[in-house]
């Protein structure tokens, strides 16, 4: 429903009420103390009590000379237009279909040098059918079909790719730091690998995909540890955990993290075991909600020691219970699909003993004769 003026949002009052005292809205699922990630929507005590008490003294208008001005909401690229934006010559034509499907598309545009990048933002063309899509950085190996794309069932690293980025429905671009960056290698390639979720009629799709190159010193190549399990199997009516364990092997600064799952996924806990033996978690999400696959940043990052070892739980309910369970009948297994289940927990940080001191200009190492290169 639409809530952008008093007239449209007075007649959910008692809605609101509900969903904003339990919690629910606006929707954001790591636990720990409001503010503690970049911008987090949480509300305030007191922000939530304004809100009862508005709607228990019956929800009345306020002056109209108070009324600020509309709002306009643009559907444009996060933080400006990229410096690079790639996308299929052709929209894709998507036909009526029952099945996931999934489509890897490889791009014309290769790096002719080394790049160093800021940020990469995916536009679905048609949100509502791109169950999630992925970039890959594209060797220069890999001999693309004429159509520019590859339909069906594909694993495109099994070729050589390397994922470098994604988009998953309620997801947040994230624009690094400045002096940290991550490296394309001269003569990649991007592709994008797209997921379209079964759908009940014809759609042309054209997504794309915009970089951000970087600017100025490049001290850290961002970092990333993982925490996967592809060997799920979830019986009928079953409510489990699984663990995934890995080990940073140089001191690090923990950034943001990233958690997917599918629609049996319930919570996912990252815990910290130091090498004093101390304990810590990282991060904690409740109740996962597909819909809602927010990376979360980090406002103050986290120094973890060389050696830390850091436990990933994830929690599934395939039972009637979890209202999202398309069949809780069903024994379920990894897979891609929206039926099947995933694990997937990222921790993204940079190597505290790293300092590469690389001065670049849109994305590319300044030369010794550059102005832009002096002091470097």
């Amino acid at each position: 429903m639409p809530l952008a003026t008093f007239e449209e949002a007075r007649p959910w009052a008692r809605a609101i009420r509900e969903k904003v005292v339990s919690r629910q809205m606006p929707p954001f699922h790591a636990t720990g103390a409001v503010g503690r990630y970049v911008n987090d929507p949480r509300l305030t005590d007191a922000e939530i009590a304004t809100i009862r008490d508005w709607i228990d003294g019956g929800a009345k208008p306020g002056a109209s000379r108070d009324l600020p001005p509309r709002r306009e909401w643009k559907d444009d690229w996060s933080f400006g237009q990229p410096d690079l934006v790639v996308s299929h010559p052709r929209p894709f034509s998507l036909a009526k279909n029952e099945k996931d499907l999934y489509v890897f598309f490889i791009f014309d545009h290769v790096f002719s040098e080394d790049t160093w990048i800021s940020a990469i933002q995916v536009r679905p063309g048609v949100a509502k059918v791109v169950h999630h899509a992925n970039v890959h950085l594209v060797p220069p190996a890999f001999k693309a079909p004429a159509e520019g794309y590859i339909a069906g069932d594909f694993d495109p690293s099994a070729r050589g790719t390397i994922m470098i980025s994604g988009w998953v429905p309620g997801s947040n671009t994230v624009r690094l730091s400045e002096g940290t960056s991550v490296r394309i290698p001269k003569g990649m390639r991007l592709g994008i690998q797209i997921h379209y979720a079964p759908t009940d009629k014809g759609f042309d799709d054209k997504t794309a995909v915009g970089v951000y190159f970087a600017n100025g010193v490049v001290n850290k190549n961002l970092r990333l540890l993982f925490g996967d399990r592809k060997d799920l199997v979830i019986e009928p009516g079953q409510v489990t955990e699984f663990v995934a364990r890995n080990t940073f092997q140089t001191d690090a600064v923990i950034k943001f993290f990233h958690i997917h799952m599918h629609l049996r996924g319930k919570s996912y806990v990252m815990k910290l075991r130091y090498p004093d033996g101390r304990e810590e978690t990282a991060i904690e999400v409740q109740n996962y909600d597909f819909n809602w696959q927010r990376t979360y940043i980090l406002k103050e990052p986290m120094r973890v020691p060389k050696g830390t070892t850091v436990e990933y739980i994830g929690g599934y309910d395939n039972s009637a219970r979890n209202k999202f369970n398309p069949d809780p009948n069903q024994t379920v297994r990894w897979g891609e699909f929206t039926k099947d289940e995933m694990m997937q927990g990222r921790i993204f940080y940079e190597a505290v003993d790293e300092n590469l001191n690389l001065r670049v200009v849109k994305g590319r190492a300044a030369q010794s004769g550059d102005p832009a290169a002096r002091g470097r």
